[in-house]
């Protein structure tokens, strides 16, 4: 039986969520579903999300800014996923500071260890064949 933790603030990462392989799942305070993820090391992948660098999202040769197939992100699609996602109020998803922002005051995280990666990618699936996540697949620009 897997057993999930408690609700964990980004900013609560590193002295909250172990180094080992487990889901995590991105909500918003209001209870809207954003992401779920795996990872061998969950603290590593919750900071490479925290961080949303701009300086990861790489634009291919030739490519437009406000295409997300000519963006390619190279350490977190979350932050494509905010990037593409339209305007939250009072947040500049399109920047590195207002994705972090909105990540520490708007998100949480809930996490749940797992013996391996492929016990999480097993979760994992279910949890995606649900729908009721908004960042799934390829980035799409929102209407």
């Amino acid at each position: 039986m897997v057993e999930q933790c408690p609700v964990i603030r980004f900013s609560e990462i590193e002295a909250a969520v172990p180094t080992a392989p487990g889901l995590y799942e991105i909500v918003t305070d209001q209870g809207e579903l954003l992401k779920v993820g795996i990872s061998v090391n969950l603290r590593k992948r919750l900071i490479q999300h925290r961080q949303s660098r701009q300086s990861r999202l790489k634009l291919k040769d030739g490519g437009k800014w406000s295409n997300p197939s000519d963006v390619v992100s190279k350490q977190s699609i979350l932050a494509k996923h905010l990037f593409f996602s339209g305007q939250v109020p009072g947040y500049d998803l399109q920047t590195e500071a207002g994705r972090q922002c909105y990540l520490e005051e708007k998100c949480h995280i809930l996490i749940t260890p797992t013996t391996t990666r492929d016990e999480a990618r097993a979760i994992e699936r279910v949890k995606e064949k649900s729908g009721a996540y908004r960042f799934e697949g390829n980035v799409r620009l929102s209407c």
